[in-house]
């Protein structure tokens, strides 16, 4: 399993406010986050990180649970798979 930073955030897009909450263990963005909500999840495009914003918000004002992948030593990695891959993604070229 690997670990994510997890947080919520909230507020006017021009005034996002986050609050954090910690780390959690989990095998993908998506489980990570599913720890915490039900809703919807982005993941954005190079999989390092993903957020489930709640629908009922707008544009203008968000209210959304993001995770991210925290950043594994290379040391401790060894030869194993990358970051992104660990959270459960793969690029697509």
């Amino acid at each position: 399993m690997r670990h994510f930073k997890i947080r919520y955030i909230y507020g006017f897009q021009t005034e996002l406010k986050q609050t954090f909450e910690g780390y959690v263990e989990a095998d993908s963005l998506q489980a990570a986050l599913r720890t915490k909500s039900n809703w919807p999840i982005e993941v954005r495009y190079n999989c390092t990180s993903a957020w489930a914003k709640n629908p009922g918000t707008s544009l203008y004002y968000v209210e959304a649970w993001e995770a991210e992948c925290c950043a594994a030593d290379p040391a401790e990695r060894g030869s194993g798979p990358s970051p992104v891959e660990d959270a459960g993604c793969r690029s697509v070229i």
